[in-house]
């Protein structure tokens, strides 16, 4: 059986693309000078994007140590108010063996007390007393 091959319809020369002159640019370079534009834009857009995560991502690791030194500084605080209150318990102890110097053992107690519940909740007791910098300064007048 003979082949159908079918002659090709004769296709039209292409037109060379104009050489770039001085003078405006060509409609056709228009476009590709827009499609350059829009991806250097795109890349400005996109590094902008990167340079932001970048910058969040370092400030979040900041605040992270930053919480964590709080944390850390806390913690030890409160294990340092925890040994004062241990210390003025031991003190009531004393005071009430020996019968003297129960008030100030009490006093004394009271404050580390309020100090631990206060590291603990954020909030000092209705019944602490005053810190020392809340209470009026007192003049002291000297004996004649």
């Amino acid at each position: 059986m003979p082949s159908r091959r079918r002659p090709k319809s004769p296709r039209q020369p292409v037109a060379p693309a104009p050489a770039a002159s001085s003078g405006p640019r060509a409609p056709q370079r228009s476009s590709v000078d827009a499609d350059l534009e829009r991806f250097a834009a795109a890349l400005k857009e996109s590094e902008q994007l990167d340079r932001a995560a970048k910058q969040r991502s370092q400030q979040a690791k900041a605040d992270a140590a930053r919480a964590a030194d709080e944390a850390a500084a806390k913690a030890a605080s409160l294990a340092t108010a925890r040994r004062d209150l241990e210390r003025a318990v031991e003190a009531v102890r004393q005071a009430k063996q020996l019968g003297k110097g129960r008030a100030a053992a009490d006093d004394a107690w009271k404050v580390a007390k309020a100090t631990v519940i206060e590291l603990e909740t954020g909030v000092a007791p209705a019944w602490a007393a005053k810190a020392p910098a809340e209470q009026p300064v007192e003049e002291i007048q000297p004996d004649e």
